[in-house]
């Protein structure tokens, strides 16, 4: 017992090591998306408000929780960076205990610790995890929830106390709280149970309710609570994130699984085994429970069309499920084979962390900074100012002004818009489908930087609003387009090789009273 306990917990140990390489390969990283969260962290900071702009009240931001659990170091004067990946560095740490503990539940015995260590291993060298946990989104902390919760019944299909589902109830609400979409693997694993759970139909039911049932009571609450101050029923990054065409969102999906086998090798060999394991009836509970969970998310992450942002980041949160699923599978194979096997999915995820060159800076957030403290620098306070990154350059420039998110993730008459037209070819890149240019016009901002965070000229513009803008009169008689050059430190590592310092900054200054 002794020895098996120790093995684990050097397991846990090693993967910490590993996690800590990556991320010192890959420090650099940080996503533009991370500072909307930071905005909203930093305004309820100072004043005690969730708010996008001073008085208006939108749920931009994708996890409440998420936004007070970081606003929490940066009320002991932790940078707000800083802050974000602090409060995802714990929760790495509790998914590789999680995995530990939920790999014991899976293939006990002391003669199988190194099928164990692999599959920590396999999970600590997902490079997605490094990266995201740097990143500053709230990727890794639902991952670090359903582990959680997974740990829980994992252990309650070996030994049946209903404690361990309260306590998966438990983790699981938090998991919601954190990301909506969680509801998707938590509806899994209330399947799971009812098709692979300890007990008779009426004892397995009663098992999916209560895992099922309490954080569905939660999210509903929280819903109640969403309806009361903002009048929505969802967070706006859903309305902004919804409205592409099925067949298109379909099409997204599928390739977004497709370069999530090459980025997380073991969902690749994970689903063959299955394949495998099904046609010859060898399933066991554990397998049935987390394939029932696991194919449900993958359906949800098709059906939602993927993401625009890098290293499968939806992704993350299933790197867990999809290694204990493997490891859960060959459980009933002859050791040797059983070895060959994890050790083959760890190693091609091993390869994948070295081969993968360190990530930079994401690019919107490494320019998005520096357009910020130029405007900081050279325009007026309490002015409008229209945009599409939301992110880094409202951030930084703050102080004082009113930003406009034109992509609609901050602006709730944006994001609910229907019938939008496709008149854009980036629009078709998710979450970036919706635009309204004459409710922007509307609001007569006194800048508008069309397309990316450096700006474009109007007739390339990259997104709907943009587009719209270019063929109102009003536009085209009351804005005057400006370039100005805009230079950056040499100390600073650029995203691209060829990056101009100078580059040019493109925007639009209003010109009518």
């Amino acid at each position: 017992m002794l020895r098996r306990v120790s093995a684990d917990s050097i397991s846990v140990v090693v993967a910490l090591v590993v996690v800590a390489f990556l991320v010192s390969k890959h420090s650099l990283y940080f996503h533009d998306d991370a500072y909307i969260t930071l905005r909203y962290a930093r305004t309820f900071v100072e004043t005690g408000l969730i708010q996008w702009n001073p008085g208006e009240w939108a749920e931009g931001y994708t996890s409440l929780l998420h936004v007070v659990v970081i606003s929490w170091p940066m009320r002991l004067g932790v940078s707000a960076v800083a802050s974000a990946q602090l409060v995802n560095a714990v929760a790495v740490a509790v998914l590789l205990v999680m995995t530990a503990v939920s790999a014991r539940a899976v293939l006990p015995g002391r003669e199988n610790w190194l099928g164990r260590v692999l599959t920590m291993l396999t999970v600590a060298s997902s490079t997605p995890i490094a990266i995201w946990m740097l990143g500053g989104l709230e990727a890794v902390i639902v991952a670090a929830f359903l582990a959680s919760g997974l740990a829980a019944l994992l252990t309650f299909l070996r030994q049946p106390r209903t404690g361990l589902l309260f306590m998966a109830a438990l983790a699981y609400s938090l998991a919601i709280l954190t990301r909506l979409d969680a509801s998707v693997f938590i509806a899994g694993s209330g399947l799971g149970l009812l098709l692979a759970g300890p007990g008779a139909v009426r004892t397995r039911l009663m098992s999916a309710v209560i895992v099922v049932g309490i954080p569905a009571a939660v999210s509903f609450v929280q819903m109640g609570f969403r309806w009361q101050i903002y009048g929505e029923l969802f967070p706006l990054t859903f309305y902004a994130k919804a409205d592409l065409p099925l067949s298109e969102k379909l099409l997204n999906g599928a390739e977004y699984l497709a370069t999530a086998v090459v980025i997380i090798p073991t969902l690749g060999i994970a689903l063959a085994i299955v394949s495998v394991m099904y046609r010859a009836g060898n399933l066991n509970a554990s397998s049935r429970f987390l394939l029932s969970a696991i194919a449900l998310q993958l359906l949800y992450i098709c059906w939602a069309g993927g993401d625009h942002m890098p290293w499968a980041r939806m992704m993350v949160p299933l790197t867990v499920p999809i290694s204990l699923l493997l490891l859960a599978c060959v459980s009933r194979m002859e050791l040797r084979a059983r070895n060959i096997t994890l050790g083959a999915s760890a190693l091609a995820v091993v390869v994948v962390a070295i081969v993968e060159p360190p990530k930079l800076k994401d690019p919107a957030a490494f320019y998005g900074e520096i357009v910020g403290r130029h405007i900081n620098d050279t325009w007026p306070r309490n002015i409008t100012v229209a945009l599409n990154t939301a992110g880094s350059t409202p951030f930084v420039a703050d102080e004082g002004r009113v930003f406009i998110d034109m992509l609609g993730l901050n602006d709730a008459t944006i994001a609910k818009r229907e019938n939008v037209p496709m008149i854009a070819e980036r629009q078709y890149w998710p979450g970036h489908a919706k635009g309204d240019g004459a409710y922007v016009l509307s609001r007569k901002p006194d800048r508008i930087i069309i397309g990316p965070v450096t700006g474009v000229d109007v007739a390339f513009a990259w997104f709907l609003t943009g587009k719209e803008l270019e063929r109102m009169p009003e536009f085209s008689q009351c804005y005057k387009r400006i370039v100005e050059p805009v230079s950056f430190s040499k100390d600073l590592t650029p995203p691209f090789e060829d990056a101009d310092n100078p580059f040019p900054f493109v925007y639009y200054v209003r010109v009518c009273s």
